[in-house]
């Protein structure tokens, strides 16, 4: 294209007034040589007026200051330059690039408000898909949709209806002020073209919606409507008062708007149902802990007082009722312990005294076992490992485990404890039946019992979730095959002597 005349080239210049961008010709001495019909209307000038007019005498001193610098740079450098023109206009921007070549520049003018306003409009969404996620309940995540659909996508008559699974139907939970002032009350819907939006789970756009087949009421004030699911939970429905109303970047802002508002949904629902669960597991240990446990230790109670008044074979009855009445103390203990431990949000590990906390918890199992022997091989050291309150728990468990299973006349429980800079290893051994390699890993599943238990398994899950929370280790070997504080050799059933329980913990 010759930069002396503007192109004859019909074809070539209807293409480049048919474009967005205002395209602008100019020869060596910077006059005007061609403008496209959108040049024309950015420059609010006559096309005739401007042909071979000196650039700088056709801009505003504003413009002019704009545009010289990159311009003047283009020139010298022979390089691509742009910058960046705000109009008069409020909010108009416009990216303006520089094209030098032999025959003088070309100037390409691109309007970025809608890319600008785009963008924006998504970190608005960004913004409301955050509060949504905050939400504490599917009624607020509702009004947080609506209020975004106003006061961001410009979609002023709105509503949101989720499914209520007692009327089989859609109950209106928001609506936007628009809507109620045109809509008054919103219907319960379980027929219409937005209940079928939310059983097949599509999108409805209907630019005439008293035209449509199935519409729920065609005696509607509204003409056009934007219906889209939100999963299980409901629909997002969208109206407007004139037909063929919701351009494509409606639909898909609705779309992104209702997707991130099913995540909210699926998260505020999730919320309750385990806040619904930790209340009743609460409401269980409290049970547990007091009425069941008082009860026990009433038959307990009343089983000392019967075995002062019985002898001979009747004595071996009321020695029963006592074995099992504290096992199920015990139970209700373990199961209380476990609940908590479940519950409790987590913590960082605090330095706990493994002296004192062992030490107890194998004084008291050994006051209750009293046909077992439960000695310690050397010392506690005294140091502090990385654990909290609920460490006795751990040591409690594992020790009535290894006594409970042990068929043996006389039931013998070694503990040993060893320790290194970075790591204390507590070994529980007892001369029990063992444990086959293949329950070694099991065993601490939960529910998992002990080799011919009639227990529950709570024990040793309790250990293993523990010992878990506290970022350190246990498992099983067999007792021929002790591992020393290096090493973990592997196990295998040939020893039937016994097995060793081994928890490892983090020293402070």
């Amino acid at each position: 294209m010759s930069r002396d005349a503007p192109s004859t080239d019909a074809f070539h210049a209807a293409i480049l007034d048919r474009i967005s961008d205002g395209v602008v010709a100019l020869n060596d001495d910077l006059q005007f040589t061609y403008l496209n019909d959108r040049a024309v209307e950015l420059l609010d000038a006559d096309r005739d007026g401007l042909l071979g007019r000196p650039v700088w005498d056709s801009l505003s001193d504003e413009a002019t200051a704009v545009f010289r610098p990159p311009l003047e740079r283009a020139v010298e450098t022979g390089t691509e330059q742009s910058c960046e023109w705000v109009g008069p206009e409020r909010g108009l921007n416009r990216l303006v690039r520089f094209y030098p070549d032999e025959d003088g520049l070309t100037i390409v003018v691109t309007e970025t408000t809608d890319r600008r306003s785009h963008e924006e409009t998504l970190g608005r969404l960004h913004e409301a898909t955050r509060r949504m996620l905050l939400a504490r309940s599917p009624e607020a995540v509702a009004d947080l949709v609506s209020r975004a659909a106003v006061e961001i996508l410009g979609l002023p008559l709105n509503a949101v209806h989720y499914y209520d699974e007692e009327t089989d139907a859609l109950l209106p939970v928001v609506q936007s002020p628009a809507c109620y002032d045109v809509l008054g009350e919103a219907p319960a819907l379980d027929s219409g073209l937005a209940w079928e939006a939310y059983q097949s789970g599509d999108v409805g756009v209907y630019t005439d919606v008293r035209a449509a087949a199935g519409v729920f009421d065609v005696e509607t004030p509204f003409r056009s409507e934007l219906l889209v699911p939100l999963g299980e939970y409901g629909v997002f429905i969208v109206a407007a008062q004139t037909t063929d109303e919701f351009t494509d970047t409606d639909v898909t802002l609705a779309q992104l708007l209702a997707a991130n508002a099913t995540v909210a949904l699926e998260q505020v629902t999730t919320e309750s149902l385990l806040a619904q669960q930790r209340d009743n597991l609460e409401l269980l240990t409290r049970m547990m802990s007091h009425d069941i446990r008082n009860d026990l230790q009433v038959v307990g109670a009343v089983a000392e007082i019967l075995g002062e008044n019985v002898d001979g074979p009747q004595q071996e009855y009321v020695e029963k009722i006592r074995r099992n009445t504290a096992a199920a103390v015990d139970l209700t203990t373990s199961a209380q312990e476990l609940v908590e431990a479940m519950l409790r949000t987590e913590t960082e590990p605090c330095p706990v005294a493994l002296r004192e906390s062992l030490g107890d918890q194998i004084t008291r199992v050994a006051e209750t076992a009293t046909d077992a022997t439960i000695t310690v091989d050397g010392e506690i050291p005294d140091v502090a490992v990385l654990a909290d309150e609920m460490l006795g728990s751990v040591f409690r468990n594992v020790i009535k485990n290894a006594v409970q299973h042990n068929r043996e006349p006389d039931p013998t429980v070694t503990v040993t404890v060893e320790a290194d800079e970075t790591a204390v290893r507590i070994q529980i051994a007892d001369n029990g039946p063992g444990i086959p390699d293949a329950r070694k890993e099991s065993i601490f599943g939960r529910g998992e019992r002990g080799m011919s238990s009639d227990g529950t398994g709570i024990g040793l899950y309790l250990v293993q979730t523990l010992v878990d929370q506290y970022g350190g280790h246990v498992w099983v070997e067999d007792r021929a095959e002790r591992s020393s504080a290096s090493s973990r050799p592997p196990a295998d059933d040939t020893d039937p002597t016994g097995a060793v329980f081994v928890i490892e913990l983090r020293r402070e």
